[in-house]
């Protein structure tokens, strides 16, 4: 919820037109190109291009000085100036791209070179942008102090700011963003000088209208009570933070941080991959057999400290030096396994004599006062008794001793046969419980690896505990990139010991929270399943999808929305969100959502749901929903709902995707006009009001007959699932029932979005989506001629003897007046080059199309028309 909580805020701050810029400057880098020096910017977060553009190719654009303005164009496009609060003042202007694609075009073609694909003029702004070398940027006003207003650095003992701060944050909100990140040090608490320190570099202190620096006492205070807790889970104190007052704090390096942090938690291997055995052989008596550091801890050389054990210049110095330089894997407290600073100085006091006589030095980085004075190692380790295999044992693992039941007993499911071993790997998930992400996730992690002990048998942990422990951590775990744990998997349990197991208990409540108001329930259940306790604390979760509601993208959105934060209270119980409501919300919004790089949240994914309690929110089971396309090749046609599951059974249109991947390249051939359709209307059909219209048998035939030859001569044949006897003939759609026609402008204004630069306004008359793909494949045909047949020669223009022949090849009949009036209008230079050749024989074809909309078939075998083709093509031409 995390990752949506900051989507829906950035989309809420898009609407109201004042978008935050998120990424601050830690992600700009010095504008290494050449040739897009002195362009008025210097940082750029792409140095090596925007994905999907040449560097390289680009250079070469530029050097050929088409323009003036190419690289002002060019390079604001593929190396854009790091963004401000109004990103398009950084952009080139429309017409300024349009002039100089203009310009460039043929002398471009004449080197060989091409306009980039991707840079559409029309997608840039008209106003308010670059309109040559110098930018229109207005200058910001001089910063003034505000108000702190991020909620992380509340409470402080200044509440004022100025901005940009020393990371080059401009706005608050791009600070909240990223400040956000450390939350989980200062909830564990490792240290209370770490939020001050933090906010001091982000939210610094406004003294006259300057921001003061950062104090690096308080950055000390905060490294040293913190260090500790990051080397337990294997990272240190990073080397950005001790110099954050003299450099850019990275993103990235921020977030491998929080990695490190919670990097022990990783699916399937999160339990004791990192402990190694102890090889070390001055250790082997210490009273443990694994530890993460086999070589020893950073800062600290084995052999030396064999040495110094070697003298034998006390009786414990084995323990102190093996704990600290090859430390015992950890359990539920770390301070456990670590020696007590009392046999530190003891050991230290007894050796230094010694060791000087050797000419050996007491470690550097071993410093007794860092090591804890209380539940530590004192002396020589206690045997450990193991109770005997198959009974009924006491619960000894810290984190495990105040659930619900006593008594364990081992080997769990994971395969732990002793509680030392299930507390080493469930200590790994200690952060989590720290953070306190779901109330449920300790008692669930007790049930697997320390299980209650039942008539001398292990209970089965209960699938619903871990679902809601999932469903409130799974979250914040992808926010780090860790997904659920593989060995932890809620759908390898069952709900037999659910009844018994320790499952937090909720009460019904009148409802009072505002966004679920006016819901047709008034009791509510709480804490939900995404473990909210309180109505407010659930109000505020929902306030975060307030944009959506506004935006009405679906009206099934709300009382999706209420049913899983404020669940309907029914006999004592929540009533579980309904599936059916959750598709049609989904449905409505996901696209919307997805134009602002927004996701639809993991922890609401309508498959987690049932329909068991659809009838009581007023939904259907049987319903099923009309979603919109999203399959990129059948985008554009003339429908745009579809359905799944589809006819072949694919239940999303992802899965439907992935398996139209196959005709990608025999769709891109064009060896039928109908393939492309009839595809569609198998893996995305047509969705009306929740029915599905299917393709007819006679349009699969003729998508089949016209490619099934292409196929077989590469060794393919037509797949089994799309066999033509399996369609029906009647109540079905068929090539001609498309009823959507495009229009003379928007024929060729489609024509040159897919590539085919067709300029000129044609009279096409109406087209629908059949003969709209026929003209598409004849242009494609003209593309692919022009570039085999004269592309690869030099020079690469048209004569005016070749273009004849080949108006000739075409079947245009055009007798000397009409082509030499041809010519002049397309020929330039004594040729015609690519986009006037593609041009004239489109121009050819659409006139040829129109004049045989004119004829009669008649009766008889014969044809009849008021005038002639050659007539026709001499009226339109001169």
């Amino acid at each position: 919820m995390m990752h949506f909580f900051l989507g829906s805020t950035c989309l809420l701050l898009f609407l109201q037109q004042a978008q935050s810029r998120t990424d601050g400057r830690t992600t700009c880098k010095p504008v290494t190109a050449s040739f897009c020096q002195g362009l008025g910017y210097t940082s750029t977060p792409y140095p090596s291009g925007a994905q999907g553009f040449s560097l390289y190719q680009v250079g070469k654009m530029v050097e050929t000085a088409c323009s003036p303005h190419i690289a002002t164009v060019l390079c604001r496009v593929v190396v854009p100036e790091c963004g401000s609060e109004n990103e398009s003042q950084k952009k080139p202007c429309r017409a300024l791209c349009d002039k100089v694609k203009r310009d460039c075009e043929s002398t471009l073609r004449a080197k060989w070179l091409f306009w980039p694909s991707r840079l559409r003029c029309d997608s840039l702004p008209v106003s308010n942008c670059v309109q040559g070398e110098d930018t229109s940027v207005t200058e910001s006003p001089p910063a003034t102090c505000e108000a702190i207003t991020v909620p992380f650095c509340f409470g402080l003992p200044y509440n004022e700011t100025i901005l940009p701060n020393r990371l080059g944050h401009e706005s608050q909100a791009a600070v909240g963003l990223e400040i956000h990140q450390f939350a989980p040090f200062v909830k564990v608490q490792c240290s209370p000088h770490l939020k001050p320190f933090l906010c001091s570099v982000y939210t610094p202190k406004c003294v006259s209208a300057k921001p003061q620096p950062p104090c690096r006492t308080l950055c000390e205070q905060a490294r040293s009570e913190c260090a500790p807790l990051l080397s337990t889970y294997n990272f240190q104190w990073p080397n950005f933070l001790r110099a954050v007052t003299q450099k850019h704090l990275n993103h990235n390096q921020m977030l491998s941080v929080i990695h490190g942090f919670w990097s022990q938690v990783h699916s399937g291997k999160d339990d004791s991959s990192s402990c190694k055995p102890l090889t070390t052989t001055f250790c082997q008596s210490v009273g443990y057999k694994t530890t993460r550091y086999p070589n020893g801890v950073q800062g600290f050389s084995v052999h030396q400290i064999g040495q110094i054990v070697q003298t034998g210049c006390s009786p414990h110095v084995s323990i102190l030096m093996c704990r600290v330089v090859v430390p015992e894997c950890g359990s539920g407290d770390e301070s456990r396994v670590k020696p007590c600073r009392a046999l530190c100085e003891k050991v230290k006091k007894d050796c230094e004599p010694i060791l000087r006589t050797k000419r050996l030095s007491w470690p550097t980085t071993l410093r007794c006062e860092s090591l804890p004075l209380t539940n530590c190692v004192q002396g020589p380790p206690a045997p450990v008794t193991e109770a005997p295999p198959g009974t009924c044992q006491p619960i000894t693992v810290p984190i495990c001793e105040d659930v619900s039941y006593t008594n364990t007993i081992l080997p769990n499911i994971l395969g732990h046969k002793s509680q030392q071993e299930a507390g080493l790997a469930i200590n790994q998930f200690l952060p989590l419980i720290k953070v306190e992400c779901s109330p449920h996730l300790k008692p669930f992690l007790c049930s697997a690896y320390i299980p209650k002990c039942v008539l001398g048998r292990p209970q089965a942990p209960c699938r619903t505990l871990c679902e809601k422990a999932r469903s409130g951590c799974g979250r914040l775990m992808r926010t780090f990139g860790l997904p659920w744990p593989e060995s932890l998997k809620c759908e390898s349990y069952t709900t037999e010991s659910c009844e018994e197991s320790p499952i937090v208990h909720g009460t019904c409540q009148t409802m009072t929270a505002p966004f679920c108001k006016d819901m047709s329930y008034t009791e509510v259940f709480l804490p939900n399943m995404l473990a909210h306790k309180t109505q407010d604390e659930a109000n505020l979760a929902l306030d975060h999808f307030t944009p959506l509601v506004q935006l009405e993208c679906s009206a099934h959105l709300k009382p999706f929305l209420c049913s899983v934060y404020l669940p309907k209270c029914e006999s004592g119980k929540d009533l579980s969100p309904c599936r059916t409501l959750c598709e049609k919300a989904r449905s409505g919004c996901e696209p919307l959502m997805n134009r602002f790089g927004l996701n639809w949240p993991e922890n609401l994914k309508c498959e987690a749901f049932t329909t068991e309690s659809c009838e009581q929110y007023g939904m259907r089971s049987s319903d099923r929903m009309c979603e919109a396309i999203t399959i990129p090749m059948c985008q554009g046609l003339s429908y745009n709902q579809t359905i799944v599951p589809n006819l072949l059974g694919h239940t999303s249109q992802r899965e439907a995707v992935m398996k139209m991947s196959f005709f990608s390249s025999i769709v891109q051939t064009v060896c039928s006009v109908d393939i492309q359709l009839f595809l569609c209307r198998v893996y995305a059909p047509e969705c009306v009001e929740g029915q599905v219209l299917r393709p007819c048998r006679s349009f699969c035939e003729k998508a089949r007959r016209n490619c099934e030859g292409f196929m077989n001569s590469f060794g393919v044949s037509w797949p089994n699932e799309l066999q033509c006897h399996a369609f029906p003939e009647e109540s079905c759609i068929s090539e001609e029932n498309t009823k959507e026609m495009l229009r003379d402008k928007e024929v060729l204004a489609k024509l040159n979005s897919g590539g085919y630069t067709v300029r000129g306004e044609y009279k096409t008359g109406d087209l629908d989506v059949v003969e709209f793909f026929k003209l598409e494949h004849y242009v494609a045909a003209i593309r692919r001629e022009y570039v085999g047949n004269y592309e690869s020669r030099g020079p690469s223009a048209v004569t005016q003897t070749q273009m004849k022949k080949v108006v000739a090849s075409h079947d245009f009949n055009l007798d000397e007046a009409t082509f030499r009036a041809l010519w002049l209008e397309y020929g330039s230079h004594g040729g015609v080059n690519y986009d006037s050749y593609v041009a004239a024989l489109t121009k050819l074809k659409i006139l040829k199309d129109r004049f045989q909309a004119h004829l009669l078939n008649l009766s008889c075998d014969c044809r009849v028309a008021s005038f002639s083709f050659n007539q026709f093509m001499k009226a339109a031409i001169i």
